[in-house]
């Protein structure tokens, strides 16, 4: 695994410019006492990841190269003790982080990881018109859905809940692509301009390190692949 870390802003302007920066070969300092590492991951693809279409609560099942990206996910983090696991209630981000989870280690799902509420879009096409001309609107709740700030809110709380619970530690959290846009923004004090121009695949994984007294850092884990086996 290869990993490249950068600090707060930096880090996501950087990410934004399609890793254009030379790959780091270096690894993490070493864990602080006290310190929490969380890693935010992307659960595997779906069908309707490949046809575009806006998924938000519909709960769709992993395919075939969903499947494979979780166990990658699994093999990528092998070597890190995993203390919790979090996943969202839907099916697709379950299935991922119970991939993950080893012998004795139970995934608890939360409503506020969920994805966001589509409204009268869910189902849609991504490259809907209307839809593209609307989703950045951070009070727009397309129509009987969700708007970002409600998003946000139940994001923070579920972060808030997990640290609560794990103050220090390596904790996985197995979400989706807007509700982990949130996920970055609560933790490294985003602007929303910032947050909504965030990518996350569906195999890419995030590491924000929480230090006693210093200031977030935002690493994102690279896994060499076969582009093949997938």
């Amino acid at each position: 695994m290869v990993i490249r870390m950068w600090t707060r802003r930096t880090a996501i302007r950087l990410a934004l410019t399609l890793l254009s920066a030379p790959r780091a070969t270096i690894t993490p300092r070493a864990q602080a006492a006290g310190s929490l590492h969380l890693y935010i991951a992307r659960h595997g693809e779906t069908d309707w990841n490949l046809q575009h279409r806006l998924q938000g609560w519909t709960d769709r099942p992993l395919d075939e190269t969903g499947r494979k990206q979780a166990g990658a996910l699994a093999e990528s983090l092998r070597g890190v003790h995993i203390d919790a696991i979090y996943s969202s209630t839907l099916s697709r981000s379950r299935d991922t982080a119970r991939t993950v989870a080893e012998k004795g280690l139970t995934v608890k799902s939360l409503d506020g990881l969920r994805e966001r509420n589509y409204g009268h879009f869910q189902g849609g096409s991504d490259t809907d018109p209307e839809y593209l001309r609307r989703m950045n609107d951070w009070n727009d709740r397309l129509g009987d859905g969700e708007s970002l700030n409600q998003l946000l809110a139940r994001t923070r709380e579920s972060l808030a809940q997990i640290r609560r619970e794990h103050s220090a530690g390596n904790v996985l959290i197995v979400a989706h692509r807007i509700t982990n846009q949130m996920v970055l923004r609560a933790l490294l004090d985003l602007t929303p301009e910032e947050t909504v121009k965030i990518t996350q695949d569906n195999d890419e994984v995030y590491l924000v390190e929480l230090d006693p007294g210093a200031k977030p850092r935002l690493w994102k884990l690279i896994r060499e692949k076969n582009l093949g086996d997938l």
